[in-house]
């Protein structure tokens, strides 16, 4: 990855990131989805830097679920209802995402989800 330079760029980082991580988890690919993980990590340590994790709000009408799987899990802190509600959406859905949306709200709700 190249050097975020701007919240613009760590955005289309972290949309990048989050497409790849989920289709490679889809694919049972775990080499490809950790290393994208680590993507979203970087472009989140970044927005978290700048205070700009509430730019990831736009994200959550993002067509890859991927995208506002992520975003709803590290907007948790920010905007509670809207990211329960987009992770519920995920949960109920017949994907291999759905029980990592499931798990996160769990988590979320008892107090132990780390950020």
């Amino acid at each position: 990855m190249k050097k975020i330079a701007d919240i613009q760029t760590a955005l289309e980082f972290f949309q990048k990131a989050a497409t790849s991580q989920a289709k490679a988890t889809e694919q049972g690919d775990y080499k490809t989805a950790n290393k994208n993980y680590n993507e979203i990590l970087k472009a989140i340590a970044f927005l978290k830097n700048k205070s700009a994790i509430n730019t990831l709000s736009k994200l959550l009408s993002n067509p890859s679920i991927g995208v506002r799987l992520w975003a709803a899990r590290f907007l948790l802190q920010i905007n509670e209802t809207e990211s329960i509600k987009i992770l519920t959406e995920i949960a109920n859905t017949e994907s291999i995402h759905s029980l990592s949306a499931e798990t996160t709200i769990e988590e979320w709700l008892r107090g132990t989800l780390e950020f």
